[in-house]
């Protein structure tokens, strides 16, 4: 397998080498699942409502990747995710989430150099 890319596209990318254990993805659908009265099912899955989610753990991350993370996060950039860069010309357009900054922890004994945390991405 070759390496995750994250980036915005003619620009530049970060490699998410460290991305480890409890690496999770998920497809999310605008779906209602409805039962009537007598006990009729009715399902409603709304077209092109779909998307997708990654959860990515990441460890020993340098401070110069971290600045970037933290930034498009802040500004909400499109970015490009790469899940496998053997296969470059299959990516998705995705934005970073959340409510906070997503890579915040320092890696002892790597005081501000080397950080730990999870990048939570999601198609646009």
């Amino acid at each position: 397998m070759g390496n995750i890319l994250l980036g915005i596209p003619n620009s530049g990318y970060i490699i998410l080498d460290s991305a480890g254990y409890g690496y999770k993805f998920e497809t999310t659908f605008n779906r209602n699942d409805i039962r009537t009265k007598d006990g009729t099912l009715f399902t409603y899955v709304l077209p092109n409502s779909d998307h997708k989610k990654w959860t990515i753990p990441l460890k020993y991350v340098g401070s110069s990747d971290v600045s970037h993370i933290n930034s498009w996060w802040s500004t909400a950039a499109d970015l490009r995710y790469i899940e496998d860069d053997s296969f470059a010309n299959s990516y998705y357009a995705v934005r970073i989430v959340g409510k906070k900054d997503t890579i915040t922890k320092f890696v002892e004994p790597y005081f501000r150099q080397r950080y730990e945390g999870s990048l939570v991405i999601e198609t646009i």
